[in-house]
């Protein structure tokens, strides 16, 4: 690769930071989307414009969304700004695919507590947020199904992790042999064992 300039390193800044205006707009806009959706549902402007259903008229008139599409706006702005009491600037920031990551968390420890006081609740949508910007979404993802598998147990053990070798570009897995199931190892062993030095294959010493 070509050596960067200072004027290069200055443009790509500028143009990183102008994707992301647009993409703090775009947030915006889709809770916008969801607060006029809801509106035109629940008071049934769609009969006044022609369409016998809300459905119908999300589907088949100039806007041509799917049904999902509109209703999953109208539930992101029903949670994020009426239930949860968010202000549209300070939700607009996410993606759209980051608010729906945060949503779909949300509604599953909900759905799994029985009682869910509502500061509890809005500081655990902060907690989620934050962490939906900071993480990759294959790390956030990976966090909360890692999380999930600790639970019946009182101890906690670090999840494996995983790195692609720099030399052969093969799967390294990271995880210390004291936290390891000694059936697995075993089995692992007797695999290993068959599979790759048995059948003398070349073995990359990176």
């Amino acid at each position: 690769m070509n050596k960067i300039t200072a004027k290069q390193g200055e443009t790509a800044f500028e143009l990183h930071q102008k994707i992301l205006e647009l993409k703090e707009q775009m947030g915006v806009r889709f809770l916008t989307m969801g607060k006029l959706l809801k509106e035109l549902k629940d008071n049934e402007y769609f009969k006044v414009l022609g369409y016998e259903t809300f459905t119908s008229y999300v589907i088949n008139s100039e806007i041509g969304f799917k049904r999902s599409t509109a209703f999953g706006y109208i539930e992101l702005y029903k949670w994020f700004i009426e239930r949860l009491g968010f202000s549209v600037q300070r939700i607009g920031h996410l993606s759209l695919n980051e608010m729906n990551r945060v949503l779909s968390i949300l509604k599953k420890e909900l759905n799994e507590s029985e009682k869910y006081p509502f500061k509890q609740l809005k500081a655990r949508s902060k907690e989620l947020i934050s962490e939906v910007k900071d993480l990759r979404p294959v790390d956030f993802k990976k966090k909360y199904k890692d999380e999930k598998k600790q639970e019946g147990f009182e101890d906690y053990l670090a999840p494996p992790e995983y790195v692609r070798c720099a030399k052969c570009g093969k799967w390294k897995i990271i995880i210390p042999v004291s936290d390891c199931c000694t059936g697995w190892l075993s089995e692992v062993h007797e695999t290993v064992s068959a599979k790759v030095f048995g059948e003398g294959k070349k073995i990359c010493r990176s």
